[in-house]
């Protein structure tokens, strides 16, 4: 129900799917990858917007490299790998007049079904960051976003992208 794929303000979004690999379709082997995907959007004074998204990547038998890893901003996918991964964002997007906004989030996630892995983080994973958007086409509500991300264990990034993180 979001208002715009690309810069929404309102709405929500949900996304649940199962990929299948077989090796009988010419797959190394054969397991399920479970998502589940909700995201929520609401305006609020000035045309600011408060974002929240939960994740979930579960697998059933899916060999290591194939197994979910951290979906967070700040965090290099396949670094850190687990059978599951659930994770919550939490996003405010400021409006700082009619082509210039800001943003803000945090989230967490979290890596479980393995025995004996993650000493050092304990199975989660947070990350914290801002950064500012410039709308390019305001009609069409696209804009570039410059962000700055932090996580545990010397993870971080400077991203640059067409359109928000989610």
């Amino acid at each position: 129900s979001r208002d715009n794929q690309d810069m929404p303000t309102r709405g929500w979004f949900l996304d649940v799917n199962n990929l299948a690999y077989r090796e009988g379709l010419g797959g190394s082997a054969s397991f399920d990858a479970y998502r589940a995907d909700l995201r929520g959007f609401w305006r609020h004074g000035g045309g600011h917007v408060l974002a929240f998204r939960q994740f979930n990547w579960l697998t059933s038998d899916a060999p290591g490299a194939a197994q979910p890893t951290v979906v967070l901003r700040g965090y290099t996918r396949g670094e850190f790998l687990a059978p599951y991964m659930s994770s919550l964002e939490a996003e405010e997007r400021l409006s700082l007049g009619a082509r210039w906004g800001a943003t803000f989030f945090a989230g967490v996630a979290s890596l479980y079904g393995a025995t004996g892995a993650f000493e050092s983080s304990n199975g989660f994973y947070p990350t914290v960051g801002a950064g500012v958007h410039f709308v390019i086409k305001p009609v069409q509500r696209m804009l570039v976003n410059l962000e700055y991300a932090h996580g545990v264990e010397d993870n971080q990034a400077l991203l640059v992208r067409f359109g928000y993180a989610w």
